[in-house]
């Protein structure tokens, strides 16, 4: 019997392993409707529509104490969330304005568990990262905690 800790897990953003990774989460819930019909005694239901969201915790750190990085894990996933400006000011950034579904709005993302095997067991999705919130605190390391929502089917889910 083979039992995994957080030891023997991983995060991969656009095929890139992220370093630093403190937890992952993920959670799928599925609505569904009541068809029970009229004189029936037993709730009988379909199921209608499958939502996966997640979340994951990691460290911001600097490759070279002292000099900005754009590259670390963290950097990573705020880049997905604020862009740049258009306005040729690559210094200054704000958030992405607009509701258009465009490809630069999801990520690839994958969850894995190194299990022992060559290609390891994980979830693959595509997602959308709906909530950043960095915080520092004393005596803790400063982090980065990330949300976000499946845009469609949930591949490889062979856990």
């Amino acid at each position: 019997m083979a039992l995994f800790s957080g030891a023997s897990g991983s995060l991969e953003l656009e095929g890139v392993k992220i370093a630093n990774v403190q937890n992952w989460s993920f959670t799928v819930n599925v609505e569904s409707a009541d068809t029970t019909t009229l004189g029936g005694t037993d709730t009988t239901i379909l199921p209608i529509k499958r939502t996966t969201t997640g979340s994951c915790r990691i460290f911001y750190y600097q490759a070279v104490p002292g000099e900005k990085s754009t590259a670390n894990s963290a950097s990573a996933f705020i880049n997905k969330i604020v862009k740049a400006r258009k306005d040729g000011n690559s210094t200054t950034r704000n958030l992405k304005q607009g509701n258009e579904a465009t490809a630069e709005n999801f990520s690839d993302l994958r969850l894995k568990v190194d299990d022992g095997s060559t290609a390891g067991r994980e979830i693959h999705m595509r997602i959308l990262i709906t909530n950043l919130t960095m915080s520092m605190s004393v005596g803790e390391v400063f982090a980065a905690d990330i949300q976000f929502q499946a845009n469609g089917v949930v591949a490889g889910l062979d856990l």
